[in-house]
């Protein structure tokens, strides 16, 4: 399965949106002359990328904390398997995105083992809001986390942990988005009679147990979308594990529904309204001045142990900045077809001058998100260290 990665940069992404950053920050790394390997746990961007995959990212694809526990053997068999590599390989530097409930053990495993490369943390946890006793782990084992938003890097910072930031990547990353509106409904699979003035998205989500909780639910939704005259289109996330996207694909095809085999990005770009399940999609309607229905269902454990440790009031980012309820937050049980819907049509329903208020407020929000070119900044300190 792996081979030598003397001398190498180390990755491990399990989740889609991570190996996204994995990838861009592959190609900075690239093109400031890095010729050392890169290699690790990561998915089909960061392989297009130049990344050598050691082990799939899909292993990792979990949502809730009941998930990790139903997989916990699965999780052994990684963490051991890892373990045994980096410390016999001893690459330079370990590059950790997301994901604390397997990369924190992990760094845990691997410096009481006797690595003394360097750990860096992309998106680390969220301790500010749950869970705050894992900043010891942050300051005992590594060497620099690099955070998406201010308001973490000013909590980790106050706490002590080595904590550098510039800005979120997707800023940069919008900053130079071109869309072709046209080539997108183009590609929308089942596009007889699609209104492109009418379309609203759907994002499912990125995971299979995000896929399992929001579909139904959204399914529903879109029916009552198009008994309003509205063009519901599903989003099918590049990314998915093969066997979430052939359970999507599957239900998509057998109910005759639109969807978009493409970044969602731009499936957004082309919608008036979004409605899916929380994450990097909440931040990117944000910056693309889409109003979002957020949505969010885990197994009942997950949920009840989340309720019991979490310390915010949100869950979507937009929200989380704005320290209010920007964007609708429809959590377990309030997720129903009736509430998402309902807050659908009182975004599309609503008077222009309403809504252009309602932009506005998007564009302070996307300022909040710091400076364009977080990779280069990643890159910068990563090669710094070594």
């Amino acid at each position: 399965m792996t081979s030598g990665c003397d001398g190498a940069i180390l990755v491990s992404a399990g989740e889609v949106s991570g190996d996204h950053y994995i990838a861009s920050l592959c190609a900075k790394l690239r093109s400031l002359r890095y010729d050392g390997r890169i290699c690790g746990l990561c998915g089909h961007e960061s392989a297009a990328a130049g990344a050598d995959v050691l082990w799939r990212s899909e292993r990792l694809q979990l949502l809730g904390i009941a998930e990790v526990i139903g997989s916990i053997a699965d999780i052994f068999k990684l963490w051991g398997e890892m373990r045994g590599f980096i410390l016999s390989e001893t690459p330079p530097a370990l590059i950790c995105v997301d994901s604390p409930d397997f990369h924190l053990p992990l760094i845990r495993r691997l410096r009481r083992g006797g690595y003394g490369g360097k750990i860096f943390y992309v998106s680390p946890p969220s301790v500010w809001a749950w869970r705050s006793y894992r900043t010891r782990d942050l300051l005992m084992y590594v060497d620099e986390c690099l955070p998406l938003f201010k308001f973490e890097h000013d909590y980790l910072e106050k706490a002590g942990v080595s904590s550098f930031w510039t800005g979120h990547p997707l800023v940069g990353e919008f900053a130079d988005l071109t869309i072709d509106l046209e080539a997108v409904a183009r590609r929308v699979t089942g596009a007889e009679g699609l209104d492109r003035d009418r379309v609203v998205a759907l994002l499912p989500g990125s995971r299979m147990s995000e896929i399992e909780q929001l579909y139904p639910v959204l399914a529903v939704v879109a029916e009552k979308l198009e008994s309003r005259g509205f063009s519901p289109v599903f989003s099918v996330a590049p990314g998915l594990s093969e066997r979430a996207r052939g359970f999507l694909l599957g239900k998509l095809r057998d109910s005759g529904q639109r969807y978009y085999d493409g970044p969602g990005r731009e499936l957004m770009a082309l919608s008036k309204a979004v409605a899916g399940s929380s994450g990097t999609a909440t931040a990117e309607a944000l910056l693309l001045k889409r109003y979002m229905v957020v949505t969010y269902k885990m197994k009942p454990l997950s949920a009840f142990i989340g309720k019991l440790l979490l310390s915010h009031l949100f869950f979507a980012l937009p929200n989380l900045l704005a320290g209010e309820m920007f964007f609708p937050e429809l959590i377990q049980g309030r997720a129903t077809p009736e509430a998402v819907a309902g807050e659908l049509f009182a975004w599309l329903d609503m008077d222009e001058a309403a809504k252009a208020a309602k932009e506005s407020r998007m564009g302070e929000l996307a300022s909040l998100m710091g400076t364009p070119d977080a990779y280069g900044f990643w890159a910068h300190r990563i090669l710094e260290a070594l």
